[in-house]
């Protein structure tokens, strides 16, 4: 299995700051244990208040760069997970500090980029707001293009999302083979919730040869009438993947987690809202989609996709090197 989002840079970086590793040990062996061989690794961040009250009193502080925060939580990611492929991702470029800052992050093994989380920054907005792409966004996102990264378009509000994609779609016109995805983001006209994706918007990301990868979120995937019912919610997300698949097609969606377990010591709803949860989702999920949709499109919702997602970023960062044109 290929989860396409999965907090587990600030999973690490929170290890770090408290000590405290026993999470990463569960991971390790839900990994093992479940075959899931590739993962993208995502470090996020809110507001500094927010992060206080989600993750950890001293996780974000003023004398630590991002770039320290990314190598740090790297290492300790790859000491738990030797043997995964893992792009690196982050979400919400608030504290990067200009496009200097986001190579060097780069240059420490960051593959793509979320340029905001649900509110406003200096580079984009989420959907706590209706404001779009920055200038200073713009030039950030070209440089992420021009480096080779992946550009996420998850979390990204209506105007934002079309400014991403103009961007893309001028430089794909250009020639440049922009690498495009929204790695957690579900299907509206299903679940109306302002981080899914309206038909328009899963239009657009066709016409850039964007993927998706629907996550497995319960809030997001059925009215909250219905979210009790693991019946209707596990049959509501197999509707969400084949919605998706009749306008981007089944080569071009993905599964993601987004697991929020590790949150809930600060708020007990995170470890509520999975619909196939970490210990099994493998095995439930492969055998609720080839049921659905046969074994041969079940590999590629699991992981073929993703992982022809995960090459095209590792190729573009050797071709960056020098070691293939």
């Amino acid at each position: 299995m290929f989860d396409t989002h999965y907090d587990l840079l600030t999973i690490a970086y929170k290890a770090y700051l408290t000590g405290d590793y026993s999470y990463l040990d569960k991971i390790s062996k839900y990994f093992n244990d479940n075959n899931v061989t590739s993962v993208i690794a995502n470090l996020y961040f809110m507001s500094k208040e927010e992060m206080k009250e989600e993750v950890c009193s001293n996780y974000y502080r003023d004398n630590v760069s991002v770039l320290d925060m990314f190598i740090k939580a790297k290492e300790v990611l790859d000491t738990y997970l030797p043997d995964t492929n893992i792009l690196y991702s982050i979400e919400g470029a608030d504290y990067i500090k200009d496009n200097n800052e986001l190579e060097k992050i780069y240059d420490a093994g960051l593959d793509s980029l979320i340029i905001c989380w649900n509110t406003e920054s200096k580079y984009a907005s989420g959907n706590r707001s209706d404001k779009g792409l920055t200038q200073l966004g713009r030039e950030l996102i070209n440089k992420a293009i021009d480096l080779g990264m992946g550009i996420d378009l998850s979390h990204a509000n209506k105007n934002t999302f079309n400014d991403l994609v103009d961007l893309i779609e001028e430089k794909r016109s250009s020639g440049i083979d922009v690498v495009a995805y929204a790695s957690h983001s579900n299907v509206r006209s299903l679940c109306d919730r302002d981080r899914n994706l309206e038909d328009e918007q899963l239009e657009r990301l066709k016409s850039i040869d964007g993927m998706l990868g629907i996550f497995s979120n319960r809030s997001f995937v059925v009215d909250k009438s219905l979210e009790n019912d693991d019946k209707i919610v596990k049959e509501y997300y197999l509707s969400h993947i084949e919605y998706a698949s009749k306008i981007l097609g089944f080569n071009n969606v993905m599964v993601a987690t987004d697991d929020m377990d590790f949150c809930k010591d600060a708020d007990p709803v995170y470890g509520t809202r999975k619909i196939y949860d970490y210990s099994n989702i493998n095995n439930d999920l492969s055998r609720d989609l080839i049921n659905r949709f046969g074994i041969d499109i079940t590999d590629k919702i699991i992981s073929g996709n993703a992982n022809k997602l995960y090459n095209k970023l590792k190729n573009n960062r050797e071709k960056k090197r020098g070691n293939i044109k």
